[in-house]
C-alpha cells in the first residue's frame, strides 16, 4: 500500500521539478541577451566620442561583437520564439563574427594609410594592404554569409537537451559549405597575427598597446567561441568572456583617449606660448578689452612701455588704464594720442579691430603704432622744405641786390679819383665801407641757400683767437646793457675744418641772442675745450630769462624767433654752417635760469 503513494510522489516531485526548471531557464535568454548589448553600448560610446583616426573601426569592431553575442542568446531562446524564427534569426546575425575578419583587415589598411606605421615597412608591404584586397576580402565574407542561408551553409538547427553543466539550447547543424566559414575564421587569426606584427612598427607607445589590447581580444573571443561551438566549454562561456574581452577594450580605449587629449593639451599650451612670444616680440602696442572695458590681454611692449608688469594691468578698465597708466595728454580725431610714459613723450596711433569668435563680438583688439619718429621725420621734411624754399629766395634776393651795388661801388671808386678834398674822400670813403656792409648782409642770405667754402680747408683756424676777437667786437654791446663776457680756455684749439669767417658768423649769431636774454649785470661765460679725439666743443653759458621747453624743439626752423624784432634766420644760418661741416649745436635752457648753447666743431 505504500507503494502506489511512493510512486505518486515521484510523479508529483519529477512534475514539480520540469516546472521550476521551466520557471527558471527561460532567464537565460533574457540573461545573455542583454549581456550582449554591452558592447553595443560600449561602440555606441566610442563612435560619439572619439578622438583618434581609429575610432570609428574599433567601434564597428564592438558592434559586430555585440551582434555576435545576440546571434548566440537567441539559441536560448527555445521558450520564447518558434524553432523557424530561431533559425532564422541565427542566420541572421550571424552577420557578427562574419564581418570581424574584414574589419581587422580594414584597421590594418588603415594603420598604413594614416601612416602610423613605420615608413619602411609601409614601402615593402603596400602590395599587401591595399584598397584592392580589402574589396576581396569583404567580397568572400559576403558570400560567406549568404551561404549562411542556405542548406549548405547550415542545415538545421538540433535542440540539445539540459543537463548540470548545459542548459537546454540549440546547435547548428553544419553542411559541405560551411568550409567557408571556416576558411573565414582562419582569415580571422591570419590578420590578428599580421596585425600583432605591424603593431611593433608604431613609434607612438599608446596606440601600440590599444592595438595590442584589440588583437588579444580578437584571439582570446575567437579560440573561446571555436570551443563553445565544439561543446569543449558551455556555449554560454563564450557571452561572458566576450563582455570581459569588451570591457578591457573599452578601458584601453579611454587609456588611448586620455592620453591623445593630453597630447592634444600639450599642444595646445604650446601653440599659446608660441603665439604669446610673437605677441610679445611684436614691438607694437596691443592689448585686447572684452565687452566689459576691461583689459584681458597685455603684450611685452606696452607692459614696458608702462613700466609695469602684464599681471598688474590685467583686469583693469580701459578708461582708468588711459588715465592713469599711459596719462594720455591729448587725444586726436585720427586716433593719435599723446601719452607720457617713463618720462618721455611719445605719439601713438591706434586701431580698433573686432574679434568674432562664435558669432558673438566680445572682445577688441586694440593695436598701437608708435609714431613718434615718423612724426619727427615728417616735421624735418618741413624743415628742409622751408630751407630750401628760403635759400632760393635768398639766393635771387642777393643776386637783385648785388648788381646794382657793383654798379654804385665801381661809380664811387670814379667818384673817388676825381674828388681832390680831402673831407669829400672820407664822406666817399665812408659809402664805399657801408656799400661793403650790404655786401656782408647780403653774403649772410647766400649762406642759407649755400655756406661759403664748406669742408677742409687748408688755412688752420685758431679758435682762441677768434674767440677773443668776438669778444672785442662785441664788448661795446656788453657795456651798454651793463652785461660781462668772459672766456675760459683750456689749451690751444685748432682746427682746419672749417673758415674762420664762418666760425666768427655762428659764435657773432650765438652771442648777440645772449646778449638780448641777459638783463642787467648779466654774465656770459664763453668755454672751449676737446671733449674727443677729434671734436672740440665752444660752451656758450648766460644767465638770462631761459627758454620754454616747447620753444626749444622749434629752434632753428626759418622765420621762428622769441624776439620781438627777430628774423629767424640766425640760428637757420648756424645750424647750416655746421651741419655742412660737420659740426652740431646742442641746446639746453631753462626759464628763470639761463641758457647753454654747444657748439661742436671737428679738429
Amino acid at each position: 500500500m505504500l507503494s502506489p503513494p511512493t510512486g505518486m510522489a515521484a510523479t508529483t516531485r519529477v512534475y514539480y521539478f520540469q516546472k521550476c526548471r521551466r520557471a527558471v531557464y527561460p532567464l537565460e535568454f533574457i540573461l545573455l541577451f542583454s549581456i550582449s548589448l554591452i558592447p553595443l553600448f560600449c561602440g555606441i560610446i566610442i563612435f560619439w566620442g572619439n578622438k583618434i583616426a581609429l575610432a570609428k573601426s574599433i567601434a564597428y569592431f564592438l558592434f559586430f561583437l555585440s551582434i555576435w553575442q545576440i546571434d548566440i542568446a537567441f539559441l536560448y531562446a527555445q521558450d520564447y520564439l518558434s524553432k523557424p524564427t530561431i533559425d532564422f534569426l541565427f542566420r541572421l546575425f550571424r552577420f557578427g563574427p562574419i564581418m570581424i575578419m574584414p574589419l581587422l583587415y580594414y584597421i590594418a589598411f588603415c594603420i598604413f594609410k594614416t601612416g602610423l606605421a613605420n615608413k619602411n615597412i609601409k614601402k615593402h608591404h603596400k602590395l599587401l594592404f591595399n584598397k584592392w584586397i580589402f574589396y576581396f576580402v569583404l567580397l568572400f565574407s559576403s558570400v560567406v554569409y549568404a551561404v549562411n542561408f542556405t542548406s549548405y551553409g547550415v542545415s538545421e538547427l538540433n535542440l540539445i537537451h539540459e543537463y548540470p553543466s548545459f542548459p537546454a539550447h540549440y546547435i547548428p547543424i553544419y553542411s559541405t559549405l560551411n568550409i567557408t566559414f571556416d576558411l573565414n575564421i582562419i582569415l580571422v587569426f591570419v590578420h590578428s597575427f599580421l596585425l600583432l606584427f605591424i603593431c611593433q612598427k608604431i613609434s607612438d607607445g599608446k596606440i601600440k598597446e590599444f592595438l595590442r589590447s584589440l588583437v588579444f581580444a580578437s584571439l582570446f573571443i575567437f579560440v573561446n567561441g571555436i570551443l563553445s561551438g565544439f561543446l569543449v566549454l558551455p556555449l554560454f562561456f563564450s557571452i561572458l568572456n566576450t563582455i570581459c574581452a569588451a570591457i578591457i577594450l573599452f578601458a584601453a580605449y579611454f587609456v588611448l583617449q586620455n592620453a591623445t587629449i593630453e597630447k592634444m593639451n600639450q599642444e595646445l599650451k604650446e601653440e599659446r606660448r608660441f603665439l604669446e612670444i610673437i605677441l610679445n616680440i611684436n614691438p607694437n602696442f596691443i592689448y585686447v578689452k572684452d565687452s566689459n572695458d576691461q583689459l584681458v590681454i597685455i603684450n611685452a611692449a606696452l607692459a614696458e612701455l608702462c613700466n609695469k608688469s602684464s599681471d598688474e594691468m590685467i583686469g583693469v578698465k580701459e578708461n582708468k588704464f588711459n588715465q592713469e597708466v599711459l596719462f594720455i595728454e591729448e587725444e586726436k580725431d585720427s586716433n593719435e594720442t599723446v601719452i607720457h610714459c617713463n618720462g618721455g613723450m611719445r605719439i601713438v596711433e591706434w586701431q580698433f579691430l573686432p574679434i568674432y569668435f562664435k558669432g558673438n563680438h566680445d572682445h577688441t583688439l586694440c593695436l598701437g603704432t608708435d609714431i613718434t619718429k615718423r612724426k619727427k621725420e615728417e616735421e624735418m621734411l618741413v624743415k628742409s622744405e622751408n630751407l630750401r624754399v628760403l635759400g632760393e629766395m635768398a639766393a635771387g634776393i642777393a643776386h637783385e641786390i648785388r648788381n646794382p651795388l657793383t654798379s654804385i661801388k665801381g661809380f664811387i671808386k670814379l667818384l673817388d679819383q676825381s674828388v681832390f678834398d680831402s673831407n669829400e674822400k672820407y664822406y666817399l670813403s665812408i659809402i664805399s665801407d657801408e656799400i661793403d656792409r650790404i655786401n656782408d648782409v647780403v653774403g649772410e642770405l647766400l649762406f642759407i641757400a649755400k655756406p661759403q667754402a664748406s669742408g677742409q680747408t687748408s688755412k688752420i683756424v685758431n679758435i682762441d683767437k677768434v674767440i677773443h676777437d668776438v669778444k672785442i667786437l662785441l664788448d661795446s654791446t656788453a657795456l651798454l646793457i651793463q652785461a660781462s663776457i668772459e672766456i675760459q680756455t683750456k689749451g690751444i684749439l685748432k682746427t682746419s675744418a672749417i673758415e674762420e669767417k664762418q666760425v666768427k658768423q655762428v659764435l657773432i649769431n650765438i652771442l648777440k641772442n645772449s646778449l638780448e636774454a641777459v638783463s642787467k649785470n648779466g654774465r656770459i661765460r664763453i668755454k672751449s675745450e676737446e671733449i674727443q679725439e677729434n671734436r672740440m666743443r665752444i660752451r656758450v653759458i648766460d644767465n638770462g630769462d631761459g627758454i620754454a621747453k616747447f620753444k626749444l624743439q622749434k629752434l632753428g626752423e626759418p622765420f621762428y624767433t622769441t624776439k620781438e624784432r627777430g628774423t629767424g634766420l640766425g640760428l637757420t644760418v648756424c645750424f647750416k654752417i655746421l651741419r655742412e661741416n660737420n659740426g652740431n649745436i646742442v641746446i639746453r635752457s631753462k626759464e628763470g635760469i639761463g641758457t647753454i648753447v654747444d657748439i661742436i666743431l671737428p679738429k
